[in-house]
């Protein structure tokens, strides 16, 4: 996001750096001695960002902050949708915006932030548990805590980066559109699908002029103007209706996974469970077969505790898959911003299909030499099925694109 005041007149931008499909754009007026807004959001309508009658304005940052501070004479948040609702209806400044917000404990929300601007150029950084008020004419931020934040780790995210050295290299630049060009210069476009800024916008503070840009193309616009859209009544649009066709946007809208396809969220589903009873079973199997062995010798016994050994991971990635969205999205093979297990088990689909081919002749060979009961030779079965369709989903999604 930026803030930038040119020639007395004040500019918020924001990127929506999104996979979520269903964008839109809500104007909703308020009750008499309130204030009227417009909202950006999705399907939930929760509201992302915005901008009131007043000439504020705001939306929110993914932010990853540790140890938040929660101070018990506090009221607390309780419902993130309303409380940001009544600033925008409420607040005609930030200051005003400060005062509202420093009654509360904000931490339902602890992986997020705003930025608010208002028409005198004076910006607030709501992080939180900690709010903080600034009056430069440029200011960038990204998805980090400046409160906790130095300039040499902020540098660190490209995007930031990228905005600092445009505004080191354009400091007498005073053209309308330097709003429009930093945001642009702070865009995201990833290599693997040509996925990132879902939209763009830009809020004339002055004007109450909302400019509107669809999937990181700078070269097509739709500007409202608040008073304008409030006058006829409160109403919702479809954000992508709004603009011609985007090839590259439709192969993102195309493009499965668990968070839009009830199907695979189901199947996924359901191969956790499968995984959770495979851990077990097999463990079980493993232990019993193995006091048994001098009667019932089994040549076979040891991929038993394999597929007790693979499960436990399979099952912890598939809770993984159907919760972080940015698996799919991301090169191959996914690394977290912190190291933790998820950079482990990425590696998961490769060990998957080195295994598949000897789980396979397994399977055969129990069958044939009527080696195993009958359940244990289903659910391995079961278990090599699943595997093949999993490894064609990863596929698919690209996990073994590594070169």
């Amino acid at each position: 996001m930026c803030k930038v005041t040119i020639n007395g007149k004040t500019y918020l931008g924001n990127n929506e750096d999104s996979w979520r499909t269903g964008s839109r754009i809500n104007f909703v007026n308020a009750p008499v001695g309130k204030l009227g807004a417009l909202y950006v959001s999705y399907s939930d309508l929760f509201p992302q960002g915005g901008m009131n009658e007043a000439g504020l304005a705001f939306d929110g940052l993914t932010i990853y902050k540790e140890k938040i501070k929660v101070d018990s004479s506090k009221k607390t948040v309780t419902n993130f949708s309303q409380f940001v609702t009544e600033i925008m209806q409420t607040c005609k400044t930030v200051e005003e915006v400060e005062q509202f917000a420093i009654q509360y404990n904000r931490h339902i929300i602890s992986n997020g932030q705003l930025f608010f601007a208002d028409k005198s150029g004076h910006y607030l950084v709501m992080e939180p548990d900690t709010l903080i008020l600034g009056n430069d004419d440029k200011y960038i931020i990204a998805n980090f805590c400046p409160s906790v934040t130095p300039e040499k780790e902020r540098l660190d995210w490209t995007r930031y980066r990228r905005g600092r050295e445009f505004i080191n290299t354009h400091q007498s630049d005073t053209t309308a559109n330097y709003c429009l060009a930093l945001v642009d210069t702070m865009h995201e476009c990833r290599e693997k699908m040509g996925d990132g800024t879902m939209y763009s916008s830009i809020a004339d503070l002055q004007n109450g002029d909302f400019r509107l840009y669809f999937y990181h193309d700078y070269t097509k616009e739709v500007t409202f103007n608040l008073a304008s859209e409030l006058a006829k009544g409160d109403h919702i649009l479809d954000i992508v209706s709004l603009f011609p066709k985007n090839a590259e946007y439709e192969i993102l809208a195309g493009y499965k996974v668990p968070q839009n396809d009830k199907r695979i969220f189901l199947f996924l589903l359901f191969c956790g469970v499968i995984f959770a009873f495979s851990a077990v079973y097999f463990l079980i199997g493993y232990l019993i077969s193995q006091r048994r062995l001098t009667r019932f010798p089994d040549s076979y016994l040891g991929f038993k505790l394999l597929l007790f050994v693979i499960s436990v991971p399979m099952l912890y990635y598939m809770f993984l898959l159907v919760r972080n969205p940015g698996i799919f999205y991301s090169q191959a093979p996914y690394h977290d911003i912190q190291f933790s297990l998820k950079n482990i088990v990425a590696y998961l689909p490769f060990i998957l299909i080195l295994l598949i081919l000897p789980l396979l002749n397994v399977n055969i060979k129990v069958f044939a030499k009527n080696i195993w009961r009958m359940p244990s030779k289903l659910l391995l079965t079961l278990n090599n099925l699943i595997y093949l369709m999993l490894i064609f989903l990863f596929i698919y999604w690209g996990f073994y694109d590594v070169l």
